[in-house]
């Protein structure tokens, strides 16, 4: 997978100047340059706004005053970046014109945003963009890596289309010798009996388990040789919590949907709950 058009989304806020740190370093990366994008929240015509046209070029000028004077900020002799305001009626909504325009492989946005909530919340809008963008999304948060990329990459993986995905999408932001840790997490069923029968189940699931994770594993490190498998039985949130708490990632990659069948659009339990409460950047992976 290659990231060639990369899109950063600003509201001039300290998270957004987050996601900027991190949309440069994953671009100087991938060799590639940045548009970042401000959208100007403006109601539709029909809510009165007619009257206060005026009043709004003048709300666009100054944002995009500030928007020139960021990427006057960030931008370097090896760093291209694209500044861009829309107009739109949610940052959603605008983020996606503009991939319309222009095509995406990866957006950036921040965390929370004006929202003021802390780290363990997910704001409103960065919360819409990877519910609705059609491309794939990274949730930023903390310092950025080193240029050459992230280093230690905890990959949850239940096996299915979406899972591979983000496998190529955390290869393509990883340095070349990073750590990856794929994991897989699985439970029986709870109505599942206490007796020799459970335990017939337990092992066969296990082995099953075991067994698909060194065929991926084995495929995965032709690629990346620095790559680990492990099978936890646990609950994918409580998993990837605690893997977190236990290891120093500074990344965390996660499908989309997985088993659930949803609609594209839809994101999965289990990646909003990481983009939620995960200490480091969480990106999401889109099904082609």
């Amino acid at each position: 997978m290659k990231l060639e058009k990369i899109i950063v989304a600003t509201d001039f806020s300290p998270q957004s100047d987050a996601a900027i740190r991190h949309g440069c370093v994953i671009a100087r990366h991938a060799g590639t340059s940045i548009r970042v994008v401000h959208v100007v929240e403006t109601p539709a015509d029909e809510e009165g706004l007619e009257a206060a046209r005026e009043a709004v070029k003048e709300w666009h000028l100054s944002d995009e005053g500030k928007l020139a004077s960021e990427i006057e900020a960030c931008a370097g002799p090896d760093m291209q970046l694209i500044p861009e305001t829309v107009d739109a009626t949610s940052t959603a909504e605008g983020l996606q014109s503009v991939i319309d325009k222009h095509g995406a492989d990866l957006v950036v946005v921040g965390s929370t945003g004006r929202s003021g909530l802390k780290r363990a919340l997910l704001g409103s809008t960065a919360g819409k963009v990877l519910r609705t963008v059609e491309s794939h999304v990274m949730v930023a948060r903390g310092e950025a890596p080193s240029a050459d990329g992230y280093r230690r990459v905890l990959l949850p993986t239940d096996f299915s289309s979406s899972a591979e995905k983000a496998l190529e999408l955390a290869r393509a932001l990883a340095a070349s010798d990073a750590q990856f840790d794929l994991v897989h997490f699985w439970r029986v069923p709870e109505a599942t009996r206490s007796d020799e029968h459970s335990e017939v189940v337990i092992r066969a699931v296990a082995d099953s388990v075991r067994k698909r994770g060194e065929e991926l594993l084995e495929s995965f490190q032709k690629d990346a040789p620095n790559a680990t498998f492990a099978a936890v039985q646990a609950s994918p949130e409580r998993g990837i919590a605690k893997k977190l708490d236990e290891g120093d990632y500074d990344l965390v990659v996660v499908g989309s949907y997985g088993r659930s069948k949803l609609r594209r659009w839809l994101l999965g339990s289990v990646a909003e709950y990481t983009a939620r409460t995960a200490p480091c950047p969480v990106a999401v992976a889109r099904p082609d």
